[in-house]
């Protein structure tokens, strides 16, 4: 509760304690640097649970943080309160709160009435508490800028928690819901939002254990207790279920922020932070100059760079983007007024201030293992990622899933000089509006497909002989064909498309149109590669990426690609070899299950039960991502730093920073080859 409501409220709920703590206000939020720059500063927090930082990049993340609410100042933020909408409407109007000329607007937006105060919120007080996006930024309002509010809705926010959190708030009848049907969670009747993808999750159950240990409702406070440093002890042994989505990523940052910023148990502080560390952590590999890359699950096909809450987040702490204009998310305010900064060896993994190139071998769990507390899990998707200097790329064994998925099997990132970043889309499928998942449409993948890669080569196939493909590409793209590959030049990175039982990939007028033009064009300014499948059972491509350090030059690289030995003899039978010049050859050959997929590296099947032994290592070395499947350890290396962190049975938590030398032994860490 708000510090001065606190002092108010000693009397009746006993919080002698909390009636203590000094104002935090305006003064306490927003300092000023050397230069008289506004710096904006979390909530005090103790030393030992704090990522130390290099005062460069503190710098660097204030700029980023002006940069913010800069861009959230021209005119106030408006909109409505039914249901979820404030999800954009409060981000922005606290990020307001630090405009002059806006403040007692957005602090009069802040209190506003919600719309339906008189009937879904008539049991708390009129303050919602129910829809998830909205109590993410609740809880935000209310602790930090709590200061800032009339006294009288500090006071409906407490009192209106207070009877929230008597019971435990998830599916305990309510009045208003009773007696509805249909599919939203109003129907669930529930005092609480009852969704529970990871995102959601998470603003519930933060949100319900704050709003507990707030008021003093401490049977709900230890339940909640208990499935926050369960769900951490999941998380730690078999990663994040909704994992590397580029659309919801950012969203579950924001929770996490609001219980490692405002928990009082030590023990819920700690678990916080540890579910902050790999957030960022798995958020680093797949971020590049403002760009995120996939593969990952719920992946909605947004352009990059700064497509979804996951660029758009992480970006607060990473930068490292040319851009000066971003496409915002309106979660950065928790961000900019949080005391967490992730370890230094997480930033420069984002920064890719690693050993270059690596590939990095991943597996991922069944979607609602993190929320199911299932930490015997066993892995669902297996990944491989490749980052080279000027570019990424990552597959899954089993492609881009058909039916009711949003999984994305395939995408390339790109470095370039303007943007910073860009990505390469491409699915055998009809529909490039879904190039990068099906985002739970049917149709929008033609068959059953797979993936083998091997560093900068990869061998793509579907279980369809006619099935057309799309790629989508940037506008900044040189397109040209030989001997019938596609050759792609991107600033610094270059892409051969070898067809393997296709047409040759060709400029499409109509679909590029459809994806391009319009004011919610879905790729603006991108075009579009289609070609159609001429076999029987297979078709696909065979992909190979070159780039400077590689290959020296694009004719040299264009040289050594049509140089390169390809054996499609045995396409019908879904096997395939691809011999490069330098040597590499990699082998295709199809298996309907995608963890026994053909895999044949220089000779060698890869081990696809070996690799699903980690949640992240290397292939021939050490990663700069290490953890054992269900070992509960996490290890990150970037040059000479490292950090470490564990999470035992009972979800008690131990993390360090130091050295690679120091820490890696201790972590475990080995390769998966």
């Amino acid at each position: 509760m708000t510090n001065l409501v606190r002092v108010l409220a000693a009397a009746v709920c006993c919080l002698v304690a909390d009636s203590c703590l000094a104002e935090w206000g305006l003064a306490q939020m927003v300092g000023r640097d050397k230069s008289g720059k506004p710096v904006y500063r979390g909530q005090p927090i103790d030393d030992d649970l704090r990522n130390e930082w290099p005062d460069e990049y503190e710098r660097e993340f204030q700029e980023r943080a002006r940069q913010v609410v800069a861009a959230n100042s021209e005119k106030l933020a408006r909109g409505t309160t039914y249901f979820e909408s404030e999800k954009r409407l409060y981000g922005r109007l606290m990020t307001q709160v630090f405009v002059d000329d806006l403040r007692d607007g957005a602090l009069a937006g802040l209190q506003a009435e919600d719309a339906q105060a008189k009937d879904w919120h008539e049991h708390t007080e009129g303050i919602d508490y129910f829809a998830a996006f909205t109590l993410k930024h609740q809880i935000r309002k209310y602790f930090y800028f709590g200061d800032l509010l009339e006294k009288d809705y500090g006071q409906r926010m407490f009192r209106g928690a207070k009877k929230w959190t008597e019971k435990d708030p998830l599916r305990r009848p309510h009045h208003a819901y009773a007696k509805q049907t249909g599919w939203g969670p109003n129907a669930k009747n529930s005092w609480v939002d009852v969704r529970s993808t990871e995102n959601l999750f998470l603003m519930r159950v933060t949100s319900v254990y704050l709003m507990a240990e707030e008021t003093g409702n401490r049977e709900t406070t230890e339940k909640y207790k208990r499935l926050l440093l369960d769900y951490t002890r999941t998380l730690y042994r078999v990663g994040i279920g909704e994992w590397d989505s580029e659309n919801y990523h950012g969203h579950s940052l924001g929770p996490l922020l609001n219980l490692h910023d405002f928990a009082k148990d030590r023990e819920v502080q700690r678990a916080a932070k540890a579910c902050l560390d790999w957030f960022t952590a798995a958020g680093a590999l797949k971020y590049r100059r403002g760009g995120f890359n996939g593969p990952g699950s719920r992946d909605y096909n947004h352009p990059q760079p700064f497509g979804g809450s996951a660029a758009s987040m992480l970006w607060v702490y990473f930068g490292d983007s040319p851009l000066d204009e971003h496409e915002w998310e309106s979660d950065e305010i928790h961000a900019i007024t949080s005391s967490y900064r992730p370890p230094v060896a997480v930033v420069k993994l984002a920064r890719k201030e690693i050993d270059l190139p690596v590939e990095v071998l991943a597996s991922k769990p069944p979607y609602s293992a993190t929320t199911s507390l299932e930490a015997d899990a066993q892995p669902d998707y297996l990944e491989t990622h490749y980052l080279g200097h000027t570019f990424q790329m990552g597959t899954l064994a089993t492609g881009t899933p058909t039916g009711f998925s949003s999984v994305n099997g395939f995408q390339i990132l790109v470095d370039e000089k303007t943007h910073g970043s860009r990505i390469v889309h491409a699915i055998p499928g009809p529909d490039p509006s879904y190039a990068g998942s099906p985002q739970y449409q049917s149709g929008k993948v033609a068959a059953e497909n797979r993936v083998a890669q091997d560093r900068n080569l990869a061998v793509w196939l579907a279980k369809n002989g006619r099935s057309p493909w799309v790629w989508v590409v940037p506008p900044e793209t040189k397109v040209s064909e030989k001997a019938g590959v596609t050759f792609l030049e991107i600033d610094r990175t270059w892409i051969a498309v070898r067809p393997l039982g296709t047409t040759k990939f060709e400029k499409d007028d109509k679909l590029t149109a459809q994806v391009s033009e319009g004011k919610k064009a879905r790729f603006p300014e991108h075009f579009v590669l289609a070609a159609n499948g001429t076999g029987k059972n297979f078709c696909g491509v065979a992909v190979e990426i070159g780039e400077p350090q590689s290959h020296r030059s694009f004719d040299a690289f264009r040289k050594a690609v049509l140089a390169a030995e390809i054996d499609a003899s045995k396409l019908e039978e879904g096997i395939v070899t691809y011999k490069a010049t330098d040597g590499k050859h990699l082998g295709f050959h199809w298996n309907d299950d995608p963890h026994d997929l053909g895999n044949w590296q220089n000779g060698t099947r890869h081990d696809w039960g070996r690799h699903s032994e980690f949640l992240y290592t290397g292939r021939g070395g050490p990663a700069p991502l290490h953890g054992r499947w269900g070992s509960g350890t996490l290890y990150v290396e970037a040059k000479d730093e490292a950090f470490y962190a564990h999470v035992d049975d009972e979800g008690d938590v131990t993390f360090e920073s130091g050295t690679r030398s120091e820490i890696r032994k201790r972590a475990g860490v080995e390769s998966a080859e």
